[in-house]
């Protein structure tokens, strides 16, 4: 093969990438629209064996998608990072184009007896908040709160809460997908909005397959026992306790 050399580091190679720096030797010629369009497709979404191949074995098989990440192998997979930065770009794109946010703003939220008029009408518009205006805050809050319970109830499986916080970069934003990919599909076709109640329900359902897929080690009913817990926990302070604490310290009418 002919020799070049690299424009970047100044290393002679031969091959298809500069064996000192892993610059393409397509660099070495002039900038051509192909090639633009090849790095942002690449960079983006990792085509090869990348985001739609981590889609599809997240569906399938999410345990092994953590484990295998988890246990070193990070060239399989989509880098968890980049996985949960595209699915919340999706998310973003989604609401904006088909103005979900108008459509959340209208919605009804949870009330509670037992708590006064005012302070049921505070927590509403601030749940209106947390999933309108403060979508990206939301999600992190999920995204990092889970992990923690997690690694609370499955402390004697040795995991750090590093290792759970990982796992939960492919997990949670593989519901994001989920959900945005069929709201997308049914305003198309039908002209609908799928209800706050499906997406819950969705999220709910995945979570628990996820995790029974990831904690597979422990016995079948522990660890139900464990997740449901877990999801008990989290929904009493997403749905309660935050916008609760909200509307006392920052009322709002």
């Amino acid at each position: 093969m002919t020799s070049q050399t690299c424009k970047n580091c100044k290393s002679d190679f031969t091959n298809n990438f500069c064996s000192h720096c892993g610059q393409r030797s397509i660099a070495n010629k002039r900038l051509q629209i192909d090639e633009v369009l090849h790095d942002f497709f690449d960079n983006t979404f990792n085509i090869h064996k990348g985001l739609f191949y981590t889609f599809y074995y997240l569906i399938i098989n999410p345990g092994k998608v953590g484990h295998t990440y988890l246990e070193g192998q990070r060239k399989t997979y989509t880098n968890p990072t980049r996985y949960m930065v595209i699915a919340l770009a999706f998310q973003t794109f989604i609401d904006y184009w088909f103005e979900t946010t108008e459509v959340i703003k209208n919605d009804t939220y949870f009330r509670f007896s037992f708590l006064s008029q005012q302070i049921n009408d505070s927590m509403e518009i601030w749940n209106v908040k947390l999933a309108v205006e403060y979508l990206l805050l939301t999600n992190l809050f999920q995204i990092v709160t889970i992990p923690a319970l997690f690694y609370l109830l499955f402390r004697f499986l040795h995991f750090n809460y590093t290792e759970l916080l990982t796992v939960s970069f492919y997990f949670n934003p593989t519901v994001l997908f989920i959900n945005m990919s069929i709201l997308l599909i049914t305003k198309v076709i039908f002209g609908i909005y799928i209800s706050k109640e499906i997406i819950i329900l969705i999220f709910l359902v995945y979570l628990i397959w996820s995790n029974l897929s990831f904690f597979k080690t422990v016995p079948f009913w522990s660890r139900l026992l464990r997740i449901l817990t877990v999801i008990g926990i989290f929904m009493f302070l997403r749905v309660f306790l935050l916008p609760y604490l909200l509307s006392v310290m920052i009322p709002m009418t």
